[in-house]
């Protein structure tokens, strides 16, 4: 099991699974749940030999035909690449609050969703963020994309180096 990126993250006795295989990952995340996918926007200046890793989410998110939730500035650059239809700008906070309210139907009206995939984020934000979400929900499975290890989320890389990271989600796309 990797460590957790940020040494003092102690999650408690519930700790999430660090997935090192993209196929693996590729499974979990198409299953057929309702889902939504929160990219922050440190994807923006996150590169990968020139590529954005806001460019990797978007190829996954379009594989997963999934509502993308737009944090911070990010939303103008998604929006030249996905649907509006698909996209909506709102805050980490307010998303985190909306997914941890059982009675919240979702941003469509069908209901909650079943798992919140996450990138793009600073690690301490999306460390408080999944951390709220495991210890106050039971309905929404997370995951977490970017290159760190994260205790408090149900499935998470383990800490990879950019290169790794890369690969893992070529990879991953291509699995989709």
């Amino acid at each position: 099991m990797a460590r957790p990126y940020q040494k003092a993250n102690i999650p408690g006795p519930e700790m999430g699974t660090s997935v090192k295989d993209p196929k693996v990952m590729a499974n979990i995340i198409k299953a057929p749940k309702k889902k939504v996918f929160v990219i922050g926007s440190e994807a923006l200046t996150w590169e990968l030999d020139g590529k954005k890793v806001a460019d990797y989410y978007i190829e996954i998110a379009k594989k997963l035909d999934c509502l993308v939730i737009a944090t911070g500035h990010i939303y103008k650059y998604l929006k030249e690449h996905i649907d509006t239809e698909k996209l909506v700008e709102m805050s980490l906070i307010n998303i985190t609050n909306r997914l941890s309210d059982k009675e919240w139907k979702g941003l469509d009206g069908k209901g909650q969703y079943e798992m919140a995939i996450f990138g793009g984020h600073l690690v301490f934000y999306s460390s408080q963020t999944l951390s709220r979400l495991k210890n106050f929900t039971n309905w929404v499975r997370t995951v977490e994309l970017d290159k760190y290890s994260h205790p408090n989320a149900r499935f998470s890389l383990p800490n990879l180096s950019d290169a790794e990271w890369k690969k893992f989600l070529e990879e991953l796309i291509e699995n989709l």
